[in-house]
């Protein structure tokens, strides 16, 4: 794909405040806002940029525990699972992975009793799955800018 400088730094901003103004991005080159939507139109029809996203403190919202949950399924339902499971309350990711487990999911809870019962529970539900693992996270760590 043909990207430039310009282009990868656009993406940089954008990846850091999705909400950043044309203008505000203009800046850093010395270009228009204009030229700068265009750029940006053009990533988004590549596909290069495919959403523009919002980061949410979960704590705020009364999500006090956050995990990865990392499952092993049998090999001919993990797309069916990994579909399924976003449609489960407090799933916000699902990754399908090829290493020691088929799905790693994101999950916020309200505490470790609720994350209990989700995976003792409605996870246990989900026919296919051979294995569910919880690893809470103590801390995430992001890059500067936001992301």
């Amino acid at each position: 794909m043909d990207l430039d400088e310009i282009d990868l730094k656009i993406i940089e901003l954008l990846g850091g405040n999705s909400r950043m103004s044309y203008s505000d991005i203009a800046r850093h080159f010395g270009f228009s806002d204009v030229a700068i939507r265009k750029r940006v139109e053009k990533l988004v029809e590549k596909g290069v940029i495919k959403k523009f996203t919002t980061s949410i403190d979960h704590k705020k919202l009364g999500k006090n525990v956050s995990a990865f949950i990392f499952f092993n399924t049998r090999s001919d339902k993990t797309q069916e699972i990994a579909d399924q499971l976003l449609g489960v309350e407090g799933v916000e990711e699902v990754y399908i992975s090829l290493g020691v487990y088929d799905i790693i999911a994101k999950v916020y809870c309200d505490d470790v009793v609720a994350l209990k019962q989700l995976t003792e529970g409605k996870l246990n539900e989900i026919n296919g799955i051979l294995e569910v693992r919880p690893s809470i996270v103590f801390a995430e760590v992001n890059k500067p800018g936001g992301q």
